[in-house]
């Protein structure tokens, strides 16, 4: 008796294995997809400046073209002469040189972190009387 219920078992299992592999929904029949191999289509929107952007560009143009010579580029660099309205040397000392170097910058002494400033005045006698240093503007 158990033999036959197992038998019985086994071959409904077996038969259904059998009509899943027919129909395409078998366990045993699950295609793998590999995402990079999914092409995705993208839609091309036209870029509308305006205007003829083939009036813009030399002949023969190809954008997508290699330059035989990267030398043979010519860039258009524009030079702006600022035009002053008054004489510049009213307001300059006698002599200037904007290059000539007038000191060391490296002889500049500069305040180490945790020294201790010395002032030579009393700082009360400065600030005003009701002054209060926790008030807030």
């Amino acid at each position: 008796m158990k033999k036959e219920i197992l038998t019985g078992i086994v071959g409904l299992m077996v038969s259904v294995l059998a009509f899943g592999a027919q129909t395409g929904n078998s366990l045993l029949n699950i295609p793998t997809v590999e995402i990079d191999s999914i092409v995705y289509i993208e839609e091309e929107k036209p870029v509308e400046l305006g205007f003829d952007t083939a009036m813009y560009l030399p002949e023969g143009f190809n954008a997508y073209g290699i330059p035989a010579n990267a030398m043979d580029i010519s860039y258009i660099e524009e030079e702006y002469e600022v035009v002053l309205d008054f004489d510049i040397n009213e307001y300059l000392p006698k002599a200037f040189d904007p290059y000539k170097m007038y000191f060391d910058f490296d002889s500049i002494p500069y305040i180490e972190e945790g020294e201790i400033i010395e002032c030579d005045f009393e700082i009360y006698e400065v600030l005003p009387s009701d002054l209060n240093s926790e008030s807030t503007f």
